[in-house]
């Protein structure tokens, strides 16, 4: 009997390990469960409710970018930005994160030295909505639905 109340514990432990490490490296495990079973109806007839997939975000980083007046970097600017992507467009997007890299580094290099003219502040609505139409312009449309500023900072 102890040894059946052992084997149960180590089972328990490796199960609850595994959906641990499957939540670790991104992966709802109870989430695939869900779809697979729980989903049926349970009355002929009745009408299965939808279920709304969880906003799936693909890390892009930190953003830095020098603001360059009069052939001098005055200031420095500093994003730390995610993109919300449709569950299965992530892995695309996240090889073409070296693409967006440039794009957005190029773009904010021009855009940035103007728009933080006279003391302004950054404005990051304005700054996510231009880097979403870069996005579509780089990658094309469909792929990313927002990109979101975490926190930013002008040093």
């Amino acid at each position: 009997m102890v040894r059946l109340i052992f084997i149960v514990i180590a089972f328990l432990l490796v199960m609850g390990g595994l959906v641990g490490g499957l939540y670790f490296w991104g992966i709802d495990p109870l989430e695939k469960f869900n779809v697979l079973i729980g989903n049926a109806p349970s009355v002929p007839g009745a009408e299965v409710k939808p279920t709304v997939a969880p906003p799936s975000y693909v890390e892009y980083g930190l953003l830095s970018v020098p603001v360059i007046e009069e052939h001098e970097v005055r200031k420095q600017v500093e994003m730390i930005l995610r993109l919300e992507v449709p569950f299965e467009k992530r892995e695309i997007v996240a090889q073409n994160i070296p693409r967006l890299q440039s794009a957005y580094l190029q773009d904010m290099m021009e855009y940035l030295p103007i728009h933080l003219r006279n003391g302004r502040r950054l404005d990051p609505p304005t700054v996510s909505q231009r880097l979403l139409k870069l996005t579509e312009k780089t990658i094309g449309a469909g792929f990313v639905k927002a990109v979101l500023i975490d926190q930013s900072s002008i040093k």
